[in-house]
Parts: structure tokens; C-alpha cells; sequence
């Protein structure tokens, strides 16, 4: 497959997904894009799987038009998504390639979705910082910095225990230059009262859980050859233009959009999901050419980096 090929598939697959939040589709084909250009010969434990919709489209799963995010959330919940409801996810085809032997997860809701996918051949509900798995039992590991991770550098000794030596982890991390395109974080401080608790809660930990788990570039190359690991790989993308429109995009009036979607007949639903979804796909396609630091590199920052290690 061509690299546009797989950008334009991905982009139209992510945006099914997360469709009331167009912008997830940017930020999840760029890290997809990322990551992809990584090694991914052999047999793999993914970490941080979140509900394994990530994994399988990046891996070339798809889901049918009328299936979203939206339709397994708990609008009453900190975490919406953190909750589970059978018999909603459809059938999906197991990936042949790469071979995710297990799959990762801390929250029970996500672990059960991703057993309905399949994508891997075991799902386990584990923290990060204490692994269920032998010493060096493993050849290599995916590991997607999850939220809700208490202990990175716990976290990641314990992906070194895993490994095999001579193991390779790809893993994808932020970088610490991007913290002022935080605009809810931003806002959140700027205006008093209100308006402050307004956004705060629409930032609703981003801020302080994501730039905990960053690091410039050279901070991450001293972590890992303080952790025992060698650089083989290394991308980098999406500029802080794209991730200031990120942090924002729908969030103001995401709930109601939801509530409004949800209530509707499937059919419907489907049918105005895809008119919304042909709005906004060229509008993405553009961005992405514009904003993703892929093609043209407007930005001196990328907003993230993906890693290919070797455990000396």
C-alpha cells in the first residue's frame, strides 16, 4: 500500500470513529502514520491498548459505517468511555498481520471491547507498573503510552523485565515543547470564575496527565539509555497548530452532539453520520497536508515522537 493510500484509508476510518470529534482523525492517522514506518516483523504485547480501536484500523481493521465510539459511552463518567455494553461492537476480522499475541489494558471496560474485537490472541486488565508476565518472556512489545499511567518510569522498567534481550519496543511519546498549544489548559488560567472552571473542565486533565509523561528529544534519548535501551528508529510529526486545534475542536458542545446522535433511529443516525462524515473528510485531508509536519513541515515542533528500541 502507498503511503497515501494509507493515510486517505486511515483518515476515512478514524473520523467513522470518532466522527463527532473530526480532529481524533488527524492526531490518530498521524501517530498510525508514525508508528506504521516502524518494524513490525515478528510477534507482539501491545501496553496501553486503550479499547484496541487504535490497533486495528492502524492495522488495516475496519468497522462498518453505522458503528462509532459514541454508541458505548457513559456520559455520566469522568472517563465516558469507560464503560461496556455486549452486543454492540460488530464482528470484526482478525488481523493476520502483525501478530499482537496480548494486549494490554488497566480498565476492565476496555479489555472486554477488545476481546470483541480480536485483534489480539489474549486481552489481560493489568497496571502498567506491575506486568503479569515472566522475565524476559517476550520479543517485542507496542507500547502506546496509556492514560491513567501513574509510574512511567516504573512502567517502563517493567516493559524491560518483559523483554527478551536484544527485544525491541516501539513506543510513540509526546514532547515537552508543545505544552503552550494546551488552549482549554491556557484559557482555563487566563479567565477568572466561570469561565476558568468552564475550561478546565473541557481540558479535564489533558494538560497535567500528558505533559507528566513528555520530554524533549534529547530528554528521552538520556531516559533510555538510562533504562537500558538503544535508538534504532526514530519519526516525529504533527505541529502544535494542529494540536491547539485538537485540544479544542468540538469539545464546547461534544456532549450534545452525542446526546442529539444517539437519539436517532440507526438508520437515520448512519445516514447523517455519512453526510457529516463527506463534510468533513476534505476539510481533513487538507489540514492534514498542511498541519501533520508529514509533508510540509510549517512547524519547528512536532508534538510527537515514535521510537523504535533494542534492549541492550
Amino acid at each position: 500500500m502507498s503511503h497515501w493510500s494509507f493515510i486517505l484509508s486511515r483518515l476515512w476510518n478514524y473520523l467513522s470513529l470518532y466522527f463527532l470529534k473530526p480532529f481524533d482523525a488527524i492526531n490518530d492517522t498521524l501517530t498510525a502514520s508514525l508508528i506504521s514506518r516502524l518494524d513490525w516483523s515478528g510477534e507482539f504485547v501491545e501496553i496501553g491498548s486503550g479499547d484496541g480501536v487504535f490497533s486495528y484500523v492502524m492495522h488495516g481493521g475496519t468497522f462498518p459505517l453505522w458503528f462509532d465510539r459514541y454508541l458505548m459511552t457513559d456520559l455520566t463518567r469522568e472517563d465516558i468511555y469507560d464503560t461496556h455494553r455486549q452486543n454492540v461492537l460488530p464482528g470484526t476480522k482478525l488481523l493476520n498481520s502483525p501478530i499482537i499475541s496480548k494486549a494490554i489494558d488497566a480498565k476492565q471496560s476496555h479489555v472486554a471491547k477488545i476481546k470483541e474485537i480480536g485483534f489480539a490472541r489474549e486481552a489481560i486488565c493489568s497496571p502498567y507498573e506491575n506486568l503479569p508476565l515472566a522475565d524476559e518472556s517476550v520479543e517485542a512489545i507496542f507500547y502506546y503510552t496509556p492514560h491513567g499511567l501513574k509510574n512511567h518510569n516504573q512502567a517502563i522498567c517493567e516493559a524491560r523485565r518483559i523483554l527478551k534481550p536484544g527485544g525491541r519496543m516501539l513506543i510513540l511519546l509526546y514532547n515537552s515543547t508543545f505544552k503552550k498549544s494546551f488552549l482549554c489548559h491556557r484559557l482555563a488560567r487566563f479567565f477568572p470564575d466561570f469561565l476558568g472552571h468552564y475550561f478546565d473542565r473541557l481540558d479535564n486533565g489533558r494538560y497535567k496527565e500528558i505533559t507528566n509523561l513528555s520530554n524533549s528529544q534529547q530528554g528521552w534519548r538520556e531516559f533510555f539509555a538510562s533504562h537500558g535501551f538503544s535508538i534504532q528508529k526514530y519519526h516525529a510529526g504533527l505541529s502544535s497548530l494542529a494540536w491547539k486545534v485538537y485540544d479544542i475542536q468540538t469539545r464546547p458542545f461534544f456532549k450534545i452532539l452525542i446526546r442529539f446522535f444517539n437519539l436517532m433511529p440507526m438508520h437515520f443516525r448512519t445516514f447523517f453520520k455519512f453526510v457529516w462524515m463527506l463534510f468533513w473528510f476534505p476539510v481533513l485531508v487538507i489540514f492534514y497536508i498542511l498541519f501533520s509536519n508529514e509533508f510540509l513541515h510549517i512547524s519547528k515542533i512536532n508534538c510527537y515522537f515514535a521510537y523504535e528500541l533494542k534492549k541492550h
